[in-house]
């Protein structure tokens, strides 16, 4: 109770700060680097305060900077301080939104007027028990200003009465169609079946249960972007990390150009300098794209594949803008992957590459250490964090030598001493001398 009292003590003192700034700044029109003016507010405060001080300065030198909205710095104050509505809260935003008023107007960015120019965004959501997170996630489109929105929620089987919140919450909202599955049948399935059922508008989005949008005009955004460069395969945008154990909340900036080409993004996808977007929560996806990517002929219908696909039909466009919320929790980043899953995924990045060699004219020499790094990368994953017994170990050892022979033997000398661990603990009297 004391540090979150001395937390918000100081949250106070640094926005009387920052807003002396923004005054400032308004009548003295120029640029400024808002990120060392705002640090220069941070008293001596303790490391912990100190470090969230430090987070909360990028967030306010971005609306300074007029990247994001007005609502996601509300959103911010309330979620880590509780300080959303404050008196101090209330007169920065005045005094932001007065040095607003004073800088040269801004190019046109979103604002669509009404439903006839405002192609229809299909939004798909999968869940499983979490009732909820999904109440949130519905809510958050809901809210959104863009005129001409659909979502469909595939409910994938759950127990945690899912079924009966959709009835009281969302039966009479007309914008808000629910599926329901008899069996459980996973994600990727569950996607593919409402897209295929229900996904028929211009752009699509992916949203997970868990995830939601704090930008209320950021569909608006996205789809004027969408016009200004036709052929986009996808739009996305920044997002806050949010920790459920400690509540933490870290922006995500993806730092890519607003236009990014093709080519260099898929062969260069999660490499230094070239990040993929946190899941698809932000990601609007032109449904052409989608299908001359062959997204129904998918292995395994996860992000990563999906804007691997989507690369090889059209470039990538960014708004270097905070909109959403990224959930990190036990179940959605996992040390649990199965054998099966990590092949379905070495599978469909496999088929990747070959359609990337015969549909696109990519050298097959170039795919194949595109296609080797990739499973490098996939392969260790799993033997760090996945891999329990000998026997994962072995089967992964035959499928890279029979799959990717150029690196079976960096993989198997790299976990040579892991797999020998393995092996000696097999025997229970070495568990037992050694306490396991």
């Amino acid at each position: 109770m004391e540090q979150r009292v001395e937390r918000m003590q100081a949250c106070r003192r640094f926005l009387a700060g920052a807003a002396r700034e923004a005054a400032e700044a308004a009548g003295q029109p120029g640029e400024r680097d808002w990120t060392a003016r705002l640090q220069a507010l941070i008293g001596d405060e303790q490391p912990g305060v100190s470090e969230e001080m430090t987070a909360l300065a990028k967030v306010v030198a971005r609306q300074a900077d007029g990247r994001d909205a007005p609502e996601v710095l509300r959103f911010y104050l309330e979620r880590r301080f509780g300080l959303g509505e404050s008196d101090e809260a209330l007169n920065l935003e005045a005094r932001l939104d007065e040095l607003k008023n004073g800088l040269a107007p801004a190019s046109e960015s979103g604002g669509l007027p009404d439903d006839a120019e405002s192609p229809k965004i299909s939004v798909i959501i999968t869940t499983y028990n979490r009732k909820a997170f999904l109440r949130q996630a519905i809510e958050s489109i809901l809210a959104q200003d863009y005129p001409s929105v659909e979502i469909t929620v595939i409910d994938d089987a759950s127990t945690d009465g899912t079924d009966e919140l959709m009835e009281e919450a969302f039966g009479g909202e007309s914008r808000v169609i629910y599926m329901r599955n008899t069996s459980n049948r996973g994600p990727g399935a569950n996607r593919l079946e409402a897209f295929s059922a229900h996904g028929d508008g211009e752009y699509i989005l992916f949203l997970d249960d868990d995830d939601y949008l704090v930008d209320p005009g950021y569909f608006s955004k996205a789809v004027a972007f969408h016009k200004r460069v036709p052929g986009l395969s996808f739009v996305a945008a920044n997002v806050f990390l949010e920790y459920s154990t400690s509540g933490r909340l870290q922006l995500q900036e993806i730092g890519l150009a607003e236009v990014t080409d093709r080519r260099s993004y898929f062969l260069n996808f999660e490499r230094p300098g070239y990040g993929k977007p946190a899941s698809t929560l932000t990601t609007i996806f032109r449904r052409e794209a989608l299908l001359d990517m062959n997204i129904f002929q998918m292995n395994m219908v996860n992000d990563a594949s999906i804007y691997l696909r989507s690369l090889l039909v059209g470039d990538a466009g960014f708004i270097d803008s905070a909109v959403g919320v990224y959930r990190i929790h036990g179940n959605n980043i996992t040390f649990n992957l199965s054998r099966d899953f990590l092949v379905r995924n070495l599978e469909e990045k496999r088929t990747i590459r070959n359609m990337a060699v015969d549909r696109y004219n990519y050298r097959s020499a170039e795919m194949t250490g595109w296609f080797n790094n990739t499973a490098y990368d996939t392969i260790v994953y799993y033997l760090r964090n996945s891999a329990k017994t000998t026997d994962d170990y072995t089967y992964m050892y035959e499928w890279t030598r029979s799959n990717c022979p150029d690196i079976y033997g960096k993989i198997k000398q790299e976990f040579r001493g892991r797999l020998m661990k393995k092996q000696i603990l097999r025997f229970p009297f070495v568990r037992k001398l050694i306490g396991r």
